[in-house]
């Protein structure tokens, strides 16, 4: 028997938890019975239940693919965040190449994708308070549901209630949080391009010492330990964002 026979069983059941680790579990009840094999949802403070927030949550994806996404830092490259972000639908992985006219990167990464045995999946983008908007990806796997837009839209629809659940169960934890300064954005952006800190010193005409204080400030509010998880954490927040030719 399906936990959530209907939205509106989610709806209700939203509403009622006080928990993230709740939520991120009842969310993925919710979409394995609906044909999702793999979830993956990117904000500014995404969180494992029991983790530091990361930028990130993944779910289902084989662990061969998320540690070649993580160490290969292909998020670099992937052009469908950034996609979902600028459109108003929800689209298929496989679909990106025909919305947008890709760089050679980001063709690189949807081959990769393409070869990668995880099948095909939906992009969707969902939207939160004072901007705290979202991507949510899902898996199908190797078999294809074929989902009619009515599946689709109830996707969309559990999508966006439960992050926004998510910006209500966390709001406090947001509104405490450091923000980053203009000048830490910018070290940030650069390093989300792959520059040392030495490159990034003489790009902005600034000493190296400055550019190692600054990232480690950034660090600090960000509560990360890396620069790979630092540019996650950037893109997941909207901090970091592409423009076709890269990150900017």
């Amino acid at each position: 028997m399906a936990v959530f026979p209907t939205l509106n069983d989610f709806v209700i059941k939203c509403r009622e938890i006080t928990r993230v680790s709740e939520l991120w579990h009842s969310s993925l009840d919710f979409l394995y019975e609906r044909k999702i094999k793999m979830v993956s949802y990117h904000s500014d403070d995404a969180q494992k239940p029991g983790s530091k927030p990361l930028g990130m949550v993944i779910d289902g994806f084989p662990d061969a693919w998320i540690c070649e996404y993580l160490e290969k830092e292909l998020f670099r490259i992937d052009p469908i965040p950034h996609l979902a972000s600028v459109t108003s639908r929800p689209f298929r992985w496989s679909e990106a190449s025909e919305l947008v006219r890709l760089t050679p990167e980001g063709r690189q990464y949807m081959k990769r994708l393409a070869t990668a045995g995880i099948g095909d999946g939906l992009a969707i983008q969902v939207f939160g308070p004072n901007m705290r908007n979202a991507y949510v990806g899902l898996g199908f796997g190797p078999d294809d549901p074929n989902m009619t837009a009515d599946e689709i839209f109830e996707l969309q629809c559990a999508a966006q209630i439960a992050h926004l659940r998510y910006c209500e169960l966390t709001e406090q934890r947001q509104q405490s949080s450091e923000h980053l300064s203009p000048r830490e954005i910018e070290i940030l952006q650069w390093i989300a391009r792959g520059k040392s800190n030495s490159v990034i010193a003489d790009i902005l005409g600034i000493s190296r010492h400055t550019v190692d204080t600054i990232t480690r400030r950034i660090f600090d509010k960000l509560d990360v330990n890396d620069r790979t998880t630092a540019a996650i954490r950037g893109l997941g927040s909207g901090l970091v964002r592409y423009r076709r030719g890269g990150v900017v």
